[in-house]
């Protein structure tokens, strides 16, 4: 509850204007309570006060929630919950100030502790977060701490935003009362954050010094894009920040939630930090059909989709064996394809086991669908001729020592597909080829009025493929060989480019 008002000058001093909370809206104030109509907005220049985490104001550099301020912590109830090797599916409940919550629980003060801190419209009980302390357990001996704020974390937005603070606060309490009661150290804490949880990290992180690590999964965008550090997760937080963003793209009320700047040490860019492989187009058309086809209740996975990929990557790495490599990269690098080397630089592994040496920002690509990480492969093709202009689709597999891929397309699009001409496609493989011997190809021509029966073929030139895993190539000459309906390998050889193949007439190599 709110502090009264012999506890004002010990707190905040004097001199503050307070905001005080109410259940109806003080229309002949310039305060206004809370109300089921919208967030606890002041003018700036305000101030609301709560026993134990102290004083908010809503004075820059707090301005971005609009005037905003934070809601009584009695109203949002943040609990915590641990998970352990001892009670992987129940949790237990942790109380700020009650000894006997901590000492008649599994928590064990020698061990590492995961923090885990849910987004906006969501509670410590959703499944994800279970998920993630199972991994985690799987993996390590731990104690797994998920705080449930979701009283909090509802509509408005702009409160939500606003009490991400108050819970930040609150947090940063519980972890002095472990460090007070049970000799936890700082550099036993990681707190993973998604969406609005990756600022309630930052806030917890600059009330407690020397944090270990935070991560914060697709940090949230609105109300926060170009705050100042002081009401964002940034670097300063913790010994090592290190951030994943999957949903950049200019936030336009249904996609965009996550911020796209660099907020950390490490910042990842999984498919470019924007609309990632597998998730329903993010515009108005996309979402109705999703509507259409999957339901409305499926509604909120095709918004949040490309928001909480950064969830599911960073699950997947706890415990794969597949690890997302990532690349020093800048963004238009990446869209043209350069990101495909290590230099003389070890290449970070993006998730859970990052190396916290890690610096600067990094980009990979994934696949569309679980297991997510994978193996890249740029494949490009010279078109040779004779060939007539064609829309289509090219279907390319490729071979190597250790198996081989599925089938993965080369689009003509809106474009077409004609000699002399280079396009380029990249293919994520779950399954490692190891050292490459081929790639196979079947071309399929587009159907229409004036096309349907066609039969064109396509006639290529060369091909190239490169692999951002192994750092080596595969450089086939084509030699004009046409391409039809019926696979057609073409198999590595010694020429690095279309110039240095010799001329001579194309070869048929049938598969």
């Amino acid at each position: 509850m709110g502090i009264t008002s012999d506890m004002v000058g010990s707190l905040c001093g004097e001199g503050c204007h307070f905001v005080w909370r109410s259940t109806v809206v003080m229309e002949n104030s310039h305060a206004f309570g809370w109300s089921r109509a919208g967030p606890h907005r002041g003018c700036l220049g305000e101030t609301t006060c709560f026993f134990k985490v102290g004083c908010f104001s809503n004075d820059p550099p707090f301005n971005n929630t609009e005037g905003a301020l934070p809601l009584d912590p009695s109203f949002i109830q943040t609990t915590f919950h641990l998970y352990t090797r001892h009670n992987r599916d129940i949790s237990q409940n942790l109380a700020i100030s009650n000894i006997t919550s901590i000492t008649r629980s599994h928590f064990n003060a020698h061990l590492p502790i995961k923090i885990i801190i849910h987004g906006f419209v969501q509670n410590g009980r959703v499944e994800w977060i279970r998920n993630m302390a199972r991994q985690i357990l799987h993996k390590e001996d731990t104690n797994v701490i998920a705080v449930d704020w979701g009283k909090g974390a509802g509509f408005p937005y702009l409160q939500a935003a606003a009490n991400t603070r108050v819970v930040g606060a609150e947090i940063a309490a519980f972890i002095s009362f472990l460090h007070t009661t049970s000799a936890t150290s700082h550099n036993q804490y990681h707190l993973i954050g998604h969406s609005l949880g990756a600022h309630v990290a930052g806030t917890t992180g600059q009330r407690v010094t020397g944090l270990e690590r935070i991560t914060g999964l697709d940090p949230a965008e609105p109300n926060f894009k170009g705050a100042s550090i002081e009401a964002r997760l940034d670097p300063t937080d913790a010994v090592f920040v290190d951030v994943i963003h999957t949903d950049g793209t200019e936030f336009n009320e249904i996609s965009g939630y996550g911020m796209l700047d660099p907020l950390g040490h490490a910042d990842f860019y999984p498919n470019g930090g924007v609309n990632q492989p597998g998730c329903p187009s993010d515009d108005w058309f996309g979402l109705i059909r999703s509507a259409y086809d999957n339901g409305v209740e499926a509604t909120e996975d095709t918004l949040s989709c490309s928001h909480s990929r950064s969830i599911y990557l960073f699950i997947e790495s706890i415990n794969s064996v597949c690890q997302f490599t990532a690349f020093r990269c800048d963004r238009e690098s990446f869209q043209n394809g350069e990101c495909v080397h290590c230099s003389d630089e070890k290449c970070p592994s993006m998730g859970y086991h990052l190396d916290k040496s890690s610096r600067g920002t990094f980009y990979l690509n994934t696949s569309p669908s679980k297991p997510f990480c994978g193996y890249t492969y740029y494949v490009t093709v010279h078109f040779g001729h004779p060939m007539s202009p064609t829309r289509g689709t090219l279907n390319i597999r490729l071979l190597g020592l250790s198996g081989m891929s599925s089938y993965f397309q080369m689009e003509s699009g809106n474009t077409r597909f004609q000699r002399n001409t280079t396009s380029t496609t990249k293919f994520v493989s779950r399954l490692y080829l190891g050292r490459l011997l081929q790639v196979q190809m079947h071309y399929n021509s587009a159907s229409g009025w004036f096309s349907w029966g066609s039969r064109a073929t396509i006639s290529i030139g060369f091909v190239a493929v490169t692999s951002s895993h192994l750092e080596s190539t595969l450089h086939s000459c084509g030699y004009n060989q046409v391409v039809g309906k019926s696979d057609v390998g073409f198999s590595a050889g010694s020429y690095t480019s279309l110039a240095d193949c010799p001329s001579r007439v194309a070869q048929t190599y049938a598969v």
